[in-house]
């Protein structure tokens, strides 16, 4: 490809040696964040951090990346697939020499995810047809509406350069203007910093040892010397360790020791986390049992098939529109073909409700049908059977007015 600036490893991040542990520390560049009245900064980074979001992010990103996305040719008869040996097809299985289309879906679902808004450049040969595509680092982008839409794309140690929407992939979820899309680390930081907050509490809370600090407390005042007398013997709390417990300190004059703060117990931390953990879950429409917290029933159902429907329906879906419209404007506005995900595929793993799906599809229900045996066959990936009968879709109405 013409574009040799694209390296992702120059995105944000670089690291060094610890002078003191030697170990080496990633250190985290991304300009700005927000900073939450919970003491923590959110960004991008610090956000996939926090378990849940972790959990929803790779949930949504890998739940899109592996649905089949079928290239459609629209007919007179209807939608047909684009043969296999169609030249367009080799863009949706490879878009740049960097990654595969799978990589690439997840590059734009953890994008939208965590800032809201995912760009990708589009290459195309001299004839504007679309070769390539080059995803971005939002940090180099700019969107000016002033005038006329503008992306403005600025790689590090290069000149920037202006690129016009019909050669910018842009995927957003949704947004005021209907131009920039609302980051959900933006908007929901006060939320993340909480769970952020609570999981540093919690981690220094076991580095202690369990160990909340606490007060020494003579009956008389005590001179200078004999407060240094007494931090000497006493081990310092601020700067203890989970390896110091166990260790004695030897204090005279009838000290009383008074712990300060308060338990994890009295602060409810558990409950805290796990309320924290649902909040984030419906931020990103995933259900609590998809991410490994299985505590309580989802709302969206009774059952898995309906808890299913529910996370493609509210959490996926929105996902999966950006992206199909995204590509259909931009890529394939001027020809008569469309790309659509077959959805269908999150069903594999469900043989029997699979099986009661396409039984009623075909009319074996009693009911009128709206698939014919190969439309079924295409979608289990089976090569069509010869007859016009395996074209036929069978229909309750069509029988019973010709028994009449």
């Amino acid at each position: 490809m013409a574009f040799t600036w694209y390296n992702p490893r120059s995105w944000r991040f670089f690291g060094y040696n610890d002078p003191n542990t030697g170990d080496y520390v990633e250190v985290d560049l991304e300009v700005g964040g927000k900073q939450t009245k919970a003491g923590v900064t959110i960004t991008s980074r610090t956000a996939l951090s926090i378990s849940m979001v972790w959990s929803c992010v790779k949930i949504l990103s890998e739940s899109l990346s592996g649905l089949p996305l079928k290239l459609y040719e629209d007919k007179d008869k209807g939608r047909a697939l684009v043969p296999r040996g169609d030249r367009a097809l080799k863009l949706l299985r490879k878009p740049n020499p960097f990654m595969t289309m799978l990589n690439f879906l997840k590059f734009v679902v953890v994008n939208m995810a965590l800032r809201g808004n995912a760009f990708a450049l589009i290459e195309r040969n001299r004839n504007g047809e679309p070769i390539g595509l080059v995803p971005l680092n939002g940090d180099i982008v700019t969107i000016d509406s002033d005038e006329d839409l503008i992306y403005w794309v600025s790689p590090k140690d290069r000149d920037g350069f202006p690129v016009s929407p019909e050669n910018m992939l842009h995927f957003k979820l949704f947004s005021y203007d209907g131009i920039v899309g609302l980051s959900p680390i933006e908007h929901q930081a006060e939320t993340m910093g909480l769970a952020k907050a609570g999981q540093q509490w919690s981690a220094r809370f076991m580095r202690k040892g369990g160990f909340t600090g606490g007060y020494v407390i003579y009956e008389q005042f005590l001179t200078k010397a004999q407060q240094v007398q007494v931090m000497e013997k006493f081990p310092d709390v601020r700067k203890g360790d989970v390896d110091d417990i166990g260790k004695m300190a030897i204090l005279q004059g009838n000290p009383k020791i008074v712990p300060a703060g308060i338990s994890q117990k009295d602060a409810q931390f558990i409950e805290s986390q796990q309320f924290q953990e649902e909040a984030l879950a419906g931020i990103y429409g995933v259900p609590l049992w998809l991410a490994n917290r299985a505590g309580k029933t989802s709302i969206m159902g009774s059952n898995l098939e309906q808890q299913l429907t529910g996370y493609i329906t509210f959490g996926l879906k929105p996902f999966i529109d950006a992206v199909e419209d995204e590509l259909n404007d931009k890529i394939y506005r001027s020809t008569s073909r469309f790309v659509e995900f077959a959805v269908e595929g999150l069903l594999r793993a469900d043989s029997a409700g699979r099986a009661s799906y396409y039984q009623a599809a075909l009319g074996g229900s009693g009911g009128s049908g709206w698939m014919g045996i190969n439309e079924v066959r295409e979608k289990e990936n089976l090569p069509p059977l010869e007859g016009e009968e395996y074209n036929r879709v069978t229909r309750w109405e069509m029988e019973k007015n010709g028994e009449s």
